[in-house]
């Protein structure tokens, strides 16, 4: 790195710090709310840091899911209101992505109901910060834990962030202190509905499966 380019970072250093002490944002975590339709896809992005982030941390963290993933699969059927979900190790981070329908809390709760158990057994001891165990008979305390360590998920208008925000111009702050407040996001997202799924264009066709 150039000389030039240090200094330029230090400065921005510098002034995020700056910022973030004389002018803060009031900018919260985006707290869940009911989707106004059951059919409406939402998503999870939970992102659990690792307390070992080493190659062997990371490979305790395989297996563990490894050993898990067939009573995980399976709870997230029961649930019913599962589109997809996945467990990625990125970085130092284990995460669960998942796309469902309807209500947020419902849908944690019957996570809870359903293999509260299982996810105990799996993030215990893998993670910093773990959620409150048996998660079955915390349910309040694990849904804010969940929501904590969710990625902050950026809606498409900026400026409905910052509704309180009178001059535009100083969205650019914002968004700089909001990413330095967030170290994990979302950056859009989009559902698609089709108009015929591949098994009616099977059937329609007479092609199997």
């Amino acid at each position: 790195m150039n000389v030039k380019a240090w200094v330029t970072q230090l400065v921005q250093r510098l002034l995020v710090t700056y910022w973030r002490r004389r002018a803060p944002i009031a900018v919260a975590h985006t707290p869940w709310k009911t989707a106004p339709a059951d059919n409406l896809q939402l998503t999870m992005n939970l992102v659990m840091p690792l307390t070992d982030q080493t190659a062997v941390g990371r490979a305790k963290a395989v297996k563990a899911v490894a050993a898990n993933i067939d009573q995980l699969f399976s709870g997230l059927n029961n649930v019913g209101t599962v589109h997809t979900a996945r467990f990625d190790l990125i970085g130092g981070n284990l995460c669960m992505f998942s796309v469902f329908d309807g209500d947020f809390t419902n849908y944690i709760r019957d996570f809870i109901c359903l293999f509260g158990n299982v996810f105990d057994a799996l993030v215990g001891g893998l993670v910093v910060d773990p959620p409150p165990c048996p998660c079955s008979e915390h349910p309040e305390a694990f849904i804010d834990w969940v929501i904590r360590h969710d990625a902050f998920q950026i809606p498409g208008d900026l400026t409905s962030l910052f509704p309180q925000e009178a001059n535009l111009e100083n969205l650019g702050r914002d968004l700089v202190l909001l990413l330095d407040q967030n170290d994990n996001v979302q950056l859009g997202r989009y559902s698609g509905y089709p108009g015929m799924s591949v098994a009616q264009i099977r059937q329609a066709t007479g092609v199997e499966w």
